[in-house]
């Protein structure tokens, strides 16, 4: 039924969606278990940044699993169910606290797409191809998804994904702002990114979050309070007590997160 498994090496934690027999698809379960994985991770003092990735060169994830659709997505009452599931993953992934980055190789279709979306940064394969297959199926694609998908590449862009089903390559991806930038190792990028983001104050970067999220708006999004109170203990916290004294002493600094 496939898996969700969590590392955690130098405060980078990698996640990897584990479905290889079907291009790693999402079933109900791994939707159930990606949002739990990341919220036991944005709690792990251990974990700085989030890599999330697909087992395999494959696929990052070939979408949700359709052979469980004729039990588990077949009444009104089954597609809520199954919909706020997959709305809660991804939730849990777009409000994680701590940076979240898609390592993307091979395929990245549907609720692959969603997965990817609710990530800060994306980064793929050169083989990487994209697609939401939705008009294909027959199956409506949520607004949160939506409007996640023009936040990103602008409603002309989301109107032709969702409209022609249409599959892109990662230099059309890169080129209308799908991702940020495509790699012959995607994986290894990835982690270097990863590495550049972790050395960094996590309250900063907690604080930028926040303040992305209020831009892009949503039931779930702080307020202009919120994001001016992280911001005001970023400047009442210890490690910019260090990062000050770091930068005078010209050293790297290190900080703890307090």
């Amino acid at each position: 039924m496939g898996s969700i498994r969590t590392d955690i090496q130098k405060g980078i934690a990698t996640l990897t969606i584990d479905n290889v027999a079907k291009r790693n698809a999402m079933s109900l379960q791994m939707w159930r278990d990606l949002k739990s994985s990341i919220q036991a991770l944005e709690q792990n003092s251990a974990a700085r940044v989030i890599i999330v990735r697909g087992e395999g060169q494959e696929a990052f994830v070939s979408g949700a699993d359709i052979s469980e659709f004729d039990q588990l997505r077949h009444s009104p009452e089954s597609v809520r169910i199954y919909d706020e599931t997959v709305e809660d993953a991804e939730a849990a992934v777009l409000l994680c606290k701590k940076p979240v980055i898609a390592a993307i190789s091979g395929f990245c279709v549907g609720g692959g797409l969603g997965i990817m979306l609710a990530c800060d940064l994306r980064y793929a394969s050169r083989q990487a191809k994209f697609r939401m297959p939705a008009g294909r199926l027959g199956l409506g694609y949520g607004l949160p998804d939506i409007k996640r998908m023009q936040s990103i590449v602008g409603i002309a862009r989301a109107t032709e994904m969702l409209f022609t089903a249409k599959v892109y390559d990662a230099r059309e991806a890169e080129h209308i702002g799908l991702i940020h930038s495509s790699h012959d190792d995607v994986f290894a990028y990835a982690l270097e990114q990863a590495k550049l983001v972790s050395d960094h104050a996590p309250l900063t970067l907690r604080a930028a979050k926040m303040g992305l999220q209020s831009l892009y708006g949503g039931p779930h999004a702080p307020s202009a309070q919120d994001v001016s109170d992280a911001v005001m203990g970023c400047f009442t916290s210890q490690d910019y007590q260090e990062g000050r004294k770091a930068f005078a002493e010209k050293r790297t600094p290190e900080f703890k997160g307090h």
